[in-house]
């Protein structure tokens, strides 16, 4: 009896207790607004309530900057936050406050640590050396600090490595990221194949939304689209290739394979070369570094699904002529330009070419630690100037910027900033291709395979591609690289916990 009132006490007190700090929250909103505004109190509760969010679930940060850097948004469509001094974007809170959680656990919780794994080293090596040849740059005169800064923000999304590693670390955690991530990019996909079959004339995608020109060829009714997301969309179509053929066929794969196709189209409609390339060289790299049921359900697969394309191509040009049609024309012409030698004659390359001898001459000159990021590396050019970037905003200057990734590089930071990336991507790819079979589950091990996979794609597509140091690639790299050495490490534990069992034996050899 005595037992029941107290309880009824305390439950009455419970309500007493929530009333009032509704009342209260309500009495701040109210105050909040009339000091400052509505508009700022909005936001002052959205920024909050990512907050919590981002303290609980630290994958969703990692997911918010990724649609703000890599989907179809663009740097210059974001909101600023006024801080002062400057101001940073939405992506830049969402990682700052992420780093800050890392570091505040570290210091609170006695038991917290920071997994170690073989790509810390490289990374810090990289990052720290770009850093050091800003400074100097800065220093020089070579580099605006005001340009410099917007450099390093770029570079600071390779730290998303360290929040998937250190906030990121459980099974399901991975599992949500790896989601979202597909996710995202199928919805960018989508949206891109949308575009195409809108067209030019309807616009609702921002960034390149253009008729198709090849080599002086203009292709009324074939739309090319060119997003951030393009590049969350090359990874994922790879890493889905591999998880697919890996994992045992489910309901759920008829969606997955729905997905990849998707993923395949939307690729398709940018007409980026580079990327077909990338998409080709992946999958023929899954077919040679995969064994057993694996390569049979890839190999099987691609040609029944060769075999179907082909029939389906056949029916759409033996009809009359219409968008299909043309699009199947456009592609196959494009594609035959790979392997044209007229292609090495064509402006964009041409373009190339001069940046590259203009960049040779920087290295030459500055080989330790280049020029900074953010630096011009080469005057006014007539030839290029009108030509390259027309429409660009957002202050661009095309003189700062190299389509060859590893020549930017190595004009910016110097040698020593370049040794550290190809420290780092050596340390990443040759990790992920020797231990994906130490991995248990057969979607993780597709993970890490086809994420290995991509990134030397990309690293060969650097070639003319400018892919370390542009916003809406930094964060996936980073994000990549985590996500295989989480998984990785939680493979070892496993192993380790299975020290008995000997048919466990080959996995423990093969994570060392």
């Amino acid at each position: 009896m005595i037992g029941r009132s107290i309880s009824q006490s305390i439950l009455v007190n419970t309500w007493l207790v929530q009333i009032a700090l509704s009342c209260a929250l309500g009495g701040l909103l109210g105050l909040a607004c009339l000091l400052l505004s509505p508009l700022w109190t909005l936001w002052g509760l959205v920024g909050m309530s990512l907050a919590v969010a981002v303290i609980k679930r630290p994958e969703i940060a990692l997911l918010g900057i990724l649609l703000c850097t890599s989907s179809v948004l663009y740097e210059e469509q974001l909101p600023l936050v006024p801080i002062g001094v400057g101001s940073l974007h939405i992506p830049d809170l969402l990682l700052l406050g992420s780093l800050g959680i890392l570091v505040i656990r570290r210091l609170v919780e006695p038991d917290f640590r920071l997994p170690y794994t073989r790509l810390h080293l490289p990374i810090l090596a990289f990052y720290g050396a770009a850093l050091l040849a800003t400074v100097a740059g800065i220093s020089n005169g070579t580099v605006e600090a005001q340009i410099a800064f917007r450099e390093i923000r770029v570079l600071n999304y390779y730290l998303t490595f360290f929040v998937v590693v250190g906030l990121v670390q459980k099974d399901q955690q991975i599992r949500l990221l790896v989601r979202g991530f597909f996710l995202l990019a199928t919805i960018v996909a989508a949206a891109m194949i949308a575009q195409s079959l809108v067209g030019h004339s309807l616009p609702f995608l921002p960034g390149r939304v253009e008729t198709l020109v090849t080599q002086g060829r203009l292709y009324e009714g074939v739309t090319r689209i060119v997003v951030p997301g393009r590049d969350l969309v090359l990874v994922a179509f790879i890493a889905s290739t591999a998880t697919l053929v890996m994992e045992r066929f489910r309901p759920a794969s008829s969606l997955k394979s729905i997905q990849w196709g998707l993923l395949g189209l939307g690729l398709l409609v940018t007409f980026l070369r580079s990327y077909w390339a990338i998409m080709a060289m992946g999958l023929l790299a899954l077919a040679l570094l995969l064994k057993g049921a694996a390569r049979r359900k890839l190999l099987v697969g691609g040609a029944l699904l060769g075999l179907l394309a082909l029939v389906v191509l056949l029916i759409i040009l033996a009809g009359p002529p219409t968008q299909a049609s043309r699009l199947v024309e456009a592609s196959f012409d494009r594609m035959a330009t790979l392997g044209n030698s007229d292609t090495l004659e064509e402006s964009s390359l041409q373009w190339r070419y001069m940046e590259n001898r203009y960049a040779w001459l920087q290295i030459v000159a500055h080989p330790v630690l280049g020029l900074g990021l953010g630096a011009r590396y080469r005057p006014w050019d007539p030839v290029l100037e009108p030509s390259m970037f027309a429409g660009s905003s957002y202050d661009f200057d095309s003189r700062r910027h190299i389509h060859n990734g590893h020549l930017w590089i190595m004009a910016t930071t110097g040698m020593l900033g370049y040794a550290g990336l190809v420290w780092l991507s050596l340390a990443f790819i040759v990790r992920g291709l020797k231990s994906w079979r130490a991995v248990a589950d057969p979607q993780f091990q597709g993970i890490v395979l086809g994420f290995a996979v991509a990134y030397l794609g990309v690293v060969i597509a650097a070639v003319v591609n400018s892919t370390f140091m542009r916003w809406y690639w930094t964060p996936i790299i980073g994000i990549m690289m985590g996500v295989n050495e989480i998984v990785l490490r939680n493979s070892m534990q496993g192993s380790l916990h299975m020290a008995g069992d000997p048919s466990r034996l080959v996995l423990r050899r093969e994570m060392r």
